[in-house]
């Protein structure tokens, strides 16, 4: 979908100036919606992200509509959607909606109900409207003051052509990354993806050489907050532990489709998987890991070694080039790699030292050197923002710790409720995913990197292995 935005001002934010001709979301073009003649209107949100206060207040009434009940239908799912994509961030303090259902929709800014917006303690109100032609929505947002000399001045306002009424839900997603770029000069993920493994449309596998081979797991997506969930796999077998490449659409994964575990490779296109590692009942492979450029894929695998041992390998995406980068740790296992921003270091996690610890090496093998000392540990994900994530035992169970690699100790994300395992980082470093037993199944939850805001993202089954997706170019 390609949805085209007409921008009409730009503002400041946190003391810079941020225009009209910041870049914005890829897909998305911005065009003037003023006289294009005039130079963009700078105008004033005070947005200091480290304090609270600051926190501009927001209002979201509900879109005026032009169109039958399936265009309000589809209104009123961008309304909601926009306002939890903006609470999400914490960029906004939103106000409840139900707070302010029984203030007036008011068709232009100057019919605003100022005082009573301003009683709930509004300082801006975010309005819409929605227009069908046919499948296509057209959204016009405008962020309206309520406060100050001039109540009633629009602060920001852009036109959102090219939505569906279909998917309204990815409009909303595009709109929320499009403020928080613009006013907050941050860069949202509303429009990212989860990918997982879940057991929720169990089968009996067939595929596995175990006589109680269990029921089957397979690979899901979703959006970030949970909703759209749709599978990838349906092979009735294990598949777990998948990862995005950088585009956003090809992804890899363990599966024992092939009765033992291999890496499997899509572009999500409807071609079928490839195999590039190759495995057979002696060569296992599994843990893949996509680098940062998309041409290579690091995976631990028993070929080469003692049986049941894995060392860390690397291979170019069309299956040539293969190489073990730990090749002399025979007696030791190796696992679950993970590639820096740059691609020229992978993490990965041994038990040379006697339990599972984090390791750091040169994309080529060299310089291995160890990071963490305490756990074990597990499950490392290397952030975009440089700094790794992973699963640590505790005493009571596992949390959530992250490390930064400057020699400073890791910080503990979550609280020691249930066990907490796996995390997955957003790609701008602000929030983490992980699996959680805290509410009895293995679920998916996010919280944010400061431990704050959790949030439930899967309801059904038992699910794991989240992995973020790249915000779209």
């Amino acid at each position: 979908m390609r949805i085209v935005v007409r921008s009409l001002v730009g503002v400041l934010v946190a003391g810079g100036v941020l225009t009209a001709a910041t870049s914005i979301p890829a897909g998305v073009t911005s065009l003037p919606l003023q006289d294009p003649q005039k130079p963009p209107q700078q105008t004033e949100i005070v947005l200091t992200a480290d304090k609270p206060g600051s926190h501009p207040k927001v209002g979201v009434p509900d879109f005026t509509v032009t169109g039958d009940a399936k265009v309000k239908e589809a209104a009123d799912l961008v309304a909601n959607v926009l306002w939890a994509d903006l609470e999400y961030e914490r960029e906004f303090y939103m106000i409840n909606r139900k707070s302010s259902a029984s203030i007036p929709v008011a068709a232009t800014p100057g019919t605003l109900p100022f005082d009573q917006w301003q009683q709930i303690g509004a300082d801006f109100v975010l309005m819409g409207s929605a227009k069908a032609s046919g499948s296509a929505l057209t959204v016009e947002i405008r962020l309206i003051s309520t406060r100050g000399d001039k109540p009633g001045h629009e602060d920001f306002g852009q036109t959102f052509s090219g939505c569906s009424v279909e998917n309204a839900r990815y409009c909303a997603h595009a709109i929320a990354d499009d403020m928080h770029k613009r006013i907050r000069g941050v860069d949202g993920i509303a429009r990212t993806k989860i990918a997982f493994t879940s057991d929720r449309e169990p089968g009996r596998m067939t595929t596995r050489p175990v006589e109680d081979s269990g029921q089957s797991k397979e690979i899901y997506i979703m959006d970030y907050d949970g909703a759209n969930v749709r599978p990838i796999t349906r092979n009735k077998s294990l598949n777990v532990a998948p990862s995005w490449g950088p585009d956003g659409r090809t992804l890899a994964w363990t599966s024992w489709a092939s009765v033992y575990p291999d890496i499997y490779l899509t572009s999500l296109d409807g071609r079928p998987a490839t195999r590039p590692a190759n495995g057979t009942e002696i060569i296992q492979n599994q843990h893949p890991a996509i680098s940062p450029d998309g041409g290579k894929i690091a995976f631990s695998s028993s070929r080469g070694g003692k049986p049941g041992y894995y060392d860390i390998w690397v291979i170019d995406r069309d299956g040539t080039n293969l190489r073990n980068l730990t090749p002399n740790t025979v007696d030791w296992s190796e696992g679950a790699p993970t590639w820096n921003p740059n691609g020229n270091q992978i993490a990965y996690t041994s038990d040379r030292g006697g339990s599972n610890q984090l390791y750091v090496m040169n994309a080529d093998g060299t310089g291995s050197r160890r990071v963490t000392f305490a756990g074990p540990v597990d499950r490392p994900t290397w952030s975009a923002k440089n700094f790794i994530a992973y699963t640590l035992r505790q005493p009571a169970g596992h949390d959530i710790a992250v490390l930064q690699l400057t020699g400073q100790q890791p910080v503990i994300i979550t609280n020691g409720a249930g066990s907490n395992k796996q995390p997955t980082v957003s790609p701008n470093g602000r929030h983490i995913i992980f699996v959680t037993t805290r509410w009895g199944k293995e679920h998916l939850a996010s919280v944010d990197i400061d431990g704050n805001n959790i949030k439930q993202l899967t309801t059904v089954g038992n699910n794991t292995y989240p992995n973020w997706s790249p915000s779209p170019r």
